[in-house]
């Protein structure tokens, strides 16, 4: 396994103890690994282009640990009661997630590459703090993060379509 691999790895599975932390209600471990986790999203693409080691397996699993980090969370945080904002950008997002990981998954297996454009990745980015801000939990900054995880949802319902059009056809 790749260095760069072994990064994206973390970040799914570092899902686990931040879910279990919020459950517990231990913001602040939950927020210091889920901020480590998600600067582990910079280096692991960096990484592998050092490396010459990009590859089209490494184009798919890297949105999805985000994925799988992003919506865990948020699952966790609307699950213990944050409120109804963070109830409704985390229904959303996983919809408009789902349906992204279903065309990137359509694409490898058509042996198609999909890498995040500079908007994906400043909706990933957008996401991940406002998710950081949720798990504070002390007002204002829940009601912040869910507003800039919807502002992450607008930008990615923005590139849904070249999910489509551009980069199926």
């Amino acid at each position: 396994m790749t260095p760069a691999n072994a990064l994206t790895l973390f970040r799914a599975v570092a899902v686990i103890p931040i879910v279990w932390a919020i459950a517990a209600e231990q913001r602040f471990p939950a927020l210091g690994l889920f901020m480590l986790a998600a600067a582990s999203d910079a280096l692991d693409g960096l990484l592998a282009r050092r490396a010459g080691r990009s590859s089209p397996r490494g184009a798919l699993l890297d949105p999805l640990a985000d994925k799988v980090l992003v919506l865990g969370t948020l699952g966790a945080l609307a699950a213990v009661g944050t409120g109804w904002p963070v109830t409704v950008v985390t229904a959303a997002t996983a919809l408009r997630e789902g349906v992204v990981a279903l065309l990137r998954l359509r694409a490898f297996g058509r042996g198609v590459a999909l890498p995040a454009d500079r908007l994906a990745k400043a909706k990933t980015t957008a996401q991940m703090i406002g998710v950081a801000l949720i798990i504070v939990g002390e007002r204002p900054w829940p009601v912040a993060g869910a507003t800039l995880v919807g502002v992450a949802l607008l930008l990615g319902l923005v590139t849904l379509p070249r999910y489509f059009v551009t980069r199926l056809t």
